[in-house]
């Protein structure tokens, strides 16, 4: 371990102000990055939208970037203006971006669970005397059956309270354009099993549709699905004096019946939902991809020219590192709260969670739009003219681009930075990848279907790793400091690795919460990351204009970005696919099936612990020690003199 030999000078020195101006900047910089993809999982589970369209939705706007993000670099290196090269647009971006996502939530409920909903009156079994039923943990119904004792049973689900008219009469519900039925239940055999739909008042008719098993939609008999359209007048019930139509608008209560009962057991209702039409989902699908490319489109334009503002407030190799390390602590407080997110929408608080989200974003909108502009306006801008023979004349539009493409290509050849890239990229998005399947385990592994017990515990591993990081953060700048930083990452994605093996013994069903045990660890990893990550980009940035003349923090902090940007719709778009070939089916509810709960959770450790290891062999490699990079800002300076402040 050796002790530091060059001491930062005080003009190199960053004041607490600008660093808490920067800091602001980088909470919402991460609270933009994170709120996307913790809320994404309500467009399945709550919206009900199909998984592999949920991927394409995380993964087609990251096409755009790929395109934006160098641009958007290229365009702040090179732009001069009053308010200088960066704060411009990270103002607009902060505004805008907050104000889309804002918007881009306002979605329809997409389905609504009958059986979980709040009901009017209570849910009660019918046979042999009508009483209150039990509830599981996952919110669906649980009933004792013996046949020798009652061999038909029946269940009768009232409207729920969200969807009651106001003028309407007790129990009347509001389900226009809800045509598709979904039943999940797992029962004994049993002869005969019905689903009886009764209209609500004095004239009302009564519709129903037998369920068999070979309509089934899965391998093990227990999810049924069905348009209102196949309901058939039921003469055994209602006054049958209407017009022989289900109106859907008057509707008392839906009735689950089965008779015959053949041998002793438990009948679980999981769920009867009620779903849009697939145009509505097509629609949507539509309309939230839309919204999200204009999302990420402003969130470049915050992001790009921020990012690149942090790697010019100083040329101190370490008032870098401690630059980064105070920004990232405060950053990491986005992460306390995220975690949350899913209790927070899933909760009583809202009437669904597909209203939930509507309110959160409009919550996370505001506050990107007000404190993202902090940086824009308090910060001040370095100014770094590097002499040139000849004034240069005013370019046109196509040796712009010429340069701008000549500039990228000359990037992907730093060798140091092409290093970097590939760690981050393996690192964070093996991550993200990995901890999008950490719900789905958890409700249907953990807590056999239970969204709020699921949610409770995720926000407390989010909670935890975040408060973790927090004070993993000053310990990597501090380590850094003395045994450099390639050292440091060596040891704090190691430490992560073992918290990843921690994970999987933590998945345990009969002790949920030994998971957290594995959060502190797993915290080396992400903590550490950006910390280190963007110190060592800004030695790049002089180890580039060693080797070209030019200042390109712009360029550099977009492309790097960008490879984060592009694993982020990769880990989005392979989360869909690996949920359909792991044979997840949101319908099933707590129904799963054990291959699929073991692939869920292989996914999880498995991913971000080979990710890291690949990781750990490229850092290895990496050569811009603490002396070297003084060794080339000795040599910039001599060459062009100090930066300006």
């Amino acid at each position: 371990m050796s002790a530091t030999t060059h001491q930062t000078a005080p003009e190199d020195r960053i004041s607490l102000q600008q660093k808490s101006a920067y800091a602001v900047g980088m909470l919402v910089n991460n609270l933009q990055a994170a709120a996307l993809p913790a809320m994404a999982v309500i467009l399945n589970l709550g919206l009900g939208m199909d998984v592999l369209w949920v991927g394409l939705i995380g993964a087609i706007p990251r096409v755009f970037d790929a395109i934006s993000d160098p641009l958007l670099g290229y365009i702040s290196d090179n732009t001069n203006s009053r308010w200088g090269r960066r704060r411009p647009f990270i103002f607009v971006g902060a505004i805008v971006a907050g104000l889309i996502f804002a918007l881009m939530w306002q979605l329809p409920s997409g389905y609504v669970d009958l059986v979980a909903e709040k009901p009017i009156s209570e849910h009660q079994t019918l046979y042999p005397v009508a009483a209150p039923a039990e509830f599981n943990d996952g919110g669906g119904i649980i009933l004792d059956c013996e046949p020798a004792i009652q061999a038909d049973v029946g269940f009768v689900i009232h409207g729920p309270e969200l969807m009651a008219l106001v003028d309407g009469p007790a129990g009347a519900t509001n389900l226009d354009g809800f045509p598709q039925v979904e039943v999940n239940m797992d029962i004994p055999p049993a002869s005969s099993m019905r689903i009886v739909f009764d209209e609500a008042g004095a004239e009302g008719e009564s519709f129903s549709y037998a369920l068999t098993r070979d309509q089934a939609d899965d391998e093990r008999g227990n999810l049924f699905k069905f348009k209102l359209s196949d309901l058939e007048l039921d003469p055994t019930g209602g006054k049958q004096t209407g017009n022989s139509k289900l109106d859907v608008q008057s509707l008392g209560s839906i009735t689950l019946l089965i008779s015959g009962l053949q041998q002793s057991g438990t009948a679980t209702i999981h769920s009867v939902k009620l779903r849009k039409s697939e145009s509505f989902f097509i629609k949507y699908f539509w309309y939230f991809l839309f919204m999200s490319i204009l999302f990420f489109l402003a969130y470049t334009v915050y992001a790009t020219p921020f990012v690149a503002f942090g790697y010019e407030m100083t040329p101190d190799y370490h008032e870098r590192t401690r630059l980064h390390a105070f920004a990232n602590t405060v950053g990491q407080l986005a992460w306390l709260g995220v975690p949350w997110f899913y209790a927070i929408m899933a909760s009583d608080l809202f009437q669904n969670k597909v209203h939930g989200a509507r309110t959160l974003a409009i919550v996370v909108g505001l506050i990107v739009a007000l404190f993202g502009i902090v940086p824009a306006i308090f910060c001040r801008e370095r100014i770094k003219p590097i002499p040139k023979p000849v004034k240069e004349a005013k370019k046109s539009l196509l040796q712009n681009m010429t340069e701008f493409w000549k500039g990228i290509l000359i990037t992907f050849k730093c060798k140091p930075f092409v290093k970097i890239c590939g760690a981050t990229f393996l690192v964070f998005n093996g991550f993200q990848l990995g901890v999008s399947f950490s719900i789905y385990v958890m409700i249907y592994y953990l807590f056999n279907g239970s969204d709020a017990s699921a949610g409770k515990l995720m926000g407390w591993f989010g909670m935890l790793t975040s408060v973790a990081t927090l004070l993993v953060i000053p310990l990597t700048a501090w380590i850094a400091t003395h045994v450099g930083k390639r050292k440091t990452f060596l040891i704090t994605i190691s430490l992560s690795l073992l918290g990843y093996c921690v994970k999987w013994v933590g998945y345990n069903p009969d002790h949920p919460y030994w998971l957290l045990a594995a959060a502190p660890l797993v915290a080396f990893g992400t903590g550490s990351l950006f910390t280190l990550m963007g110190s060592m980009i800004s030695d790049v940035c002089d180890y580039d204009e060693l080797q070209t003349n030019q200042r390109r923090e712009g360029v550099f902090g977009a492309i790097y970005w960008w490879m984060v940007k592009v694993g982020m719709a990769l880990a989005g778009l392979l989360t869909g696919v690996l949920l359909k070939f792991s044979g997840f089916d949101q319908a099933l509810g707590a129904g799963q099936a054990d291959q699929t709960l073991f692939l869920l959770r292989i996914f999880d450790v498995g991913i971000p612990l080979i990710t890291s290891a690949i990781a750990l062999t490229i850092i290895a490699r990496y050569s811009i020690s603490e002396e070297k990079a003084h060794e080339i800002r000795t040599e910039l300076e001599n060459r062009r003199g100090k930066i300006s402040a």
